[in-house]
């Protein structure tokens, strides 16, 4: 077929890269992996990992990336597909010895300017699941990236929460790359070889359950017999990976899976019960300014994280700080840009302040960029749990400074 009509062209090249069922071809996935992808490494030390961009706080680039990648001691770095080159700023290990880590830099201007990748569903996978990787091999010189494809070849638990197997070939300095599905959402974090895992897990063995003995035993076999015909080991991930850590030992179960479920309404009403129980304000139900002065910054940190990751960057309290400074908020009180804020998000409407016991509140759809959180006192029922909450506002509070928010 040498001319295609331009309305037929069109078609034809939409049905070649994705059909009905929203999966994308390899050159597509490629592509779009291509820009989220980073390069971790130490100043002063040899070796390096992959990492890749997700969706995080305000003023800062986010990047999901294998454990051990980072574990060492010393300065590290990252470089991004433009070989910019950035210090690290912080890395947060994932609980339970899981081999995952955040790693944050300083972004330029209020957003992060790289892509994140979306987090898809790991439990979609079976064995014969077609995924792809992208990541950063050894190599010297100029930065290139290396994508492969490959099949799942198991579904077995191992420890640090690896627990899908699969021929991708992979080499030195792809840990941590994003393992995709064949809609090039990520499903795993790619993380060690047979061969490693042997290597690294041995130490494990006391420890594991016996299914998960059985898993590490064949593993060994296949390092011993096979050598060159090995699998690769990636850790599952999903949307209810984000770690749901707590300063005060509040459970955020609720409230992630309110917010997985889209159910806006609720996941406010939530939002300002779990921020009372933290303050310690339960026996009176409400928040004043100083609670939220003084708010504990990992807690605050997860509330954003859960409101920023389920909306797709459209709620959350860093959402909204970004908001009030573009509107030239600063922490100083200021009427006219509260206003503002409160007229773009929908918290005013025709001049009016909407009270949060008025009929509808919440129920104009859809709901303006950073909308959510309100802290609406209440509940699923519209029950009034506390006061005129409206009046504290996260975003020109210091808690946004010292929390880095």
């Amino acid at each position: 077929m040498k001319y295609l009509p331009p309305i037929l062209g069109l078609t034809f090249l939409a049905l070649t890269m994705t059909n009905c069922s929203g999966q994308l071809s390899s050159e597509k996935i490629a592509s779009r992996l291509e820009p989220s992808i980073v390069k971790l490494f130490y100043k002063n030390q040899p070796g390096h990992g992959t990492g890749f961009f997700v969706s995080g706080e305000a003023g800062v680039c986010t990047v999901l990336t294998a454990a051990h990648v980072v574990k060492k001691e010393g300065e590290r770095l990252l470089q991004t597909r433009d070989e910019k080159v950035w210090q690290v700023a912080k890395i947060e290990i994932f609980p339970s010895d899981i081999d995952l880590a955040l790693v944050t830099f300083q972004a330029v201007g209020r957003n992060c300017n790289y892509p994140a990748l979306k987090i898809g569903n790991s439990e979609s996978l079976k064995k014969g699941s077609s995924i792809y990787i992208s990541g950063f091999p050894i190599r010297g010189g100029k930065l290139v990236s290396q994508f492969v494809e490959g099949k799942v070849s198991g579904l077995d638990k191992l420890a640090r929460g690896y627990g899908v197997s699969y021929d991708a070939l992979s080499v030195g300095g792809m840990s941590g790359s994003p393992v995709v599905d064949v809609k090039g959402e990520v499903v795993a974090v790619h993380g060690m070889s047979d061969v490693e895992v042997v290597q690294n897990f041995a130490s494990y063995q006391a420890s594991l359950s016996e299914e998960q003995r059985q898993t590490y035993q064949q593993a060994v076999e296949r390092v011993n017999d096979f050598q060159n015909l090995t699998f690769s080991w990636g850790m599952p991930i999903n949307m209810n990976d984000i770690p749901l850590v707590s300063a005060k030992g509040v459970d955020y179960t609720k409230l992630r899976n309110l917010l997985a479920e889209g159910k806006w309404t609720e996941a406010d009403f939530e939002t300002y019960r779990v921020m009372v129980k933290v303050a310690g304000g339960e026996s009176e139900g409400w928040l004043t300014d100083e609670d939220v002065d003084n708010f504990s910054c990992q807690d605050l940190g997860t509330i954003d994280k859960l409101w920023v990751e389920y909306s797709n960057g459209k709620f959350g309290f860093s959402v909204q700080k970004q908001i009030y400074q573009i509107l030239g908020g600063t922490k100083e009180a200021n009427q006219q840009v509260w206003i503002a804020f409160a007229d773009k998000v929908g918290w005013r409407k025709g001049g009016k302040w909407l009270n949060w016991w008025e009929q509808g509140f919440h129920n104009r759809r859809p709901y303006a960029h950073g909308y959510f959180p309100s802290l609406t006192p209440g509940d699923e029922r519209g029950g009034r749990t506390g006061l005129g909450v409206y009046y504290i506002f996260i975003p020109n509070s210091p808690v946004t400074e010292t929390c880095k928010l």
